[in-house]
């Protein structure tokens, strides 16, 4: 005679109810990272205003600096009035290996989207800001061996007072400036800025500087 062993029906239960844990353990976890991620990125966009002055004038000092010894007829585009500009092309004076002074390879400022933050009126990344800008130093720019070094994030999509509508709306004779706007007047680059952070109190903070050079022949 064959007996027949069964499992004890508690036994099932056990086990359905240790892969259900699992599963909701899995779940927390994943949810748990997530919002970590989420909660760093915000993080590290929040700075105090003093922070955010810091940083403002200190891209601003980097662009001057470079531009300081560019030649003006090198300039594309132009930055005039009514448009100026928000990326320029141009050649810098250098020193070579004997001394004396040479003209660069083209270089070239640009402000464009951040790759996280397209323009379209989204906070993509969700950390408070919208269509956040970078800026971007370029060596050789058009060339086979073209350098990129990033000058800073967080930079507005267009200057404070702008908007896009075809207007002066800030005052300074130019239209739709952008977060970074260049312009050309009598040999005098103005360059104007405005950086944005969040701040501790989870607002979102601006900032705007204005600095001239004096371009070379």
């Amino acid at each position: 005679m064959v007996r027949r062993t069964s499992l004890p029906r508690e036994a099932g239960l056990t086990t359905i109810e240790l892969v259900a844990a699992i599963v909701f353990v899995s779940i927390t976890v994943v949810v748990g990272v997530r919002a970590i991620m989420v909660t760093g990125t915000v993080t590290k966009q929040t700075v105090s205003s003093s922070q955010l002055e810091q940083r403002l004038h200190r891209v601003a000092a980097q662009i001057s600096e470079e531009l300081l010894q560019a030649r003006v007829d090198t300039l594309d585009p132009v930055p005039e009035q009514p448009l100026g500009a928000s990326t320029l092309t141009y050649e810098r004076a250098e020193i070579d290996m004997t001394g004396r002074i040479v003209w660069s390879t083209p270089r070239s400022i640009e402000l464009v989207p951040a790759t996280d933050d397209p323009e379209d009126g989204i906070d993509n990344d969700r950390d408070g800001l919208v269509d956040e800008h970078d800026i971007w130093l370029v060596r050789n720019a058009g060339l086979e061996n073209e350098q990129r070094s990033l000058l800073t994030t967080g930079v507005a999509s267009f200057l404070a007072g702008e908007s896009e509508n075809v207007i002066d709306d800030n005052g300074n004779e130019l239209f739709d400036e952008r977060g970074l706007s260049f312009e050309l007047r009598d040999g005098v680059m103005l360059i104007r800025l405005t950086m944005q952070a969040r701040d501790a109190e989870g607002e979102v903070a601006s900032r705007t500087c204005e600095t001239a050079i004096r371009m070379r022949n």
